[in-house]
């Protein structure tokens, strides 16, 4: 696989009534074409601020993001971003919040509406698409969230924390569906994630950083060598508890 994906020597300082605060520190990494990396680290490392500059939203102090080896200043349509909560606009019904993205951009013809509809109907939203997000379970909410970021076509998506808001067996359940789609349409994908279980089960990498300022301690390979591989399945390996482990005693360990 080919790298879509370069972060090249991010550093992210704030300014602060105390002074300057080092967030990141020189952050390096390359993903590759289709892979899932999870970041983790401890709460405060600059998790989520890492990402936020990846898409843009947020300015780097120093550094580079590349994609697809060009250099990217500000934000990029190749990349696209789902939060913690779902963002479902409660007043538009499933369809129109799935072509939401589409119309913020000018971007809604023919062709890219038949596209969200053959999502719909390949993730079994389309006999909801009607429906309101009010009358969704949370997974399904999520799912429909998922289509509308999908619907502009990133190459890269980011997700952070993007299912903590649900409860224990839903957020099993919509990982799983989330990964299923996001390798059926070949998205690599970031997830920053609290979660340790939840960064192994989806991760073809995990990223870890330190306690602030964030810097990258170790990039560890997931490899559960298990044929058609997902969230569910890996759990029951043996090699689920290695990693879990490996990676509890990792970011329990100050710098």
């Amino acid at each position: 696989m080919d790298t879509i994906l370069e972060i090249k020597n991010i550093s992210k300082q704030y300014q602060s009534k105390k002074g300057e605060i080092l967030a990141l520190d020189n952050i390096n990494f390359r993903v590759k074409r289709g892979e899932f990396i999870s970041i983790i680290g401890p709460s405060g490392c600059g998790k989520s601020t890492l990402l936020s500059i990846i898409s843009g939203l947020e300015e780097k102090t120093t550094g580079d993001i590349y994609i697809e080896n060009k250099k990217v200043e500000g934000i990029s349509e190749e990349i696209g971003y789902m939060l913690q909560k779902d963002c479902l606009l409660e007043w538009r019904n499933i369809w129109s919040n799935s072509i939401l993205g589409l119309e913020i951009k000018g971007k809604l013809n023919e062709k890219n509406k038949n596209y969200v509809e053959n999502l719909l109907k390949k993730y079994n939203l389309y006999d909801f698409k009607d429906k309101y997000p009010s009358e969704l379970s949370g997974g399904m909410r999520q799912r429909a969230a998922l289509i509308r970021t999908l619907a502009t076509n990133p190459k890269i998506l980011l997700l952070d924390e993007a299912f903590s808001a649900l409860d224990y067996q839903t957020r099993i359940m919509v990982t799983n569906d989330i990964y299923s789609i996001l390798k059926k349409e070949k998205i690599t994908a970031l997830i920053v994630t609290h979660d340790i279980s939840e960064a192994i089960s989806m991760a073809d990498r995990v990223v870890v950083l330190t306690k602030r300022p964030g810097k990258v301690k170790d990039i560890h390979k997931i490899d559960f060598e298990i044929e058609n591989r997902n969230p569910i399945n890996v759990r029951e390996s043996p090699k689920f508890s290695q990693y879990f482990n490996t990676l509890w005693k990792e970011l329990g360990i100050d710098e």
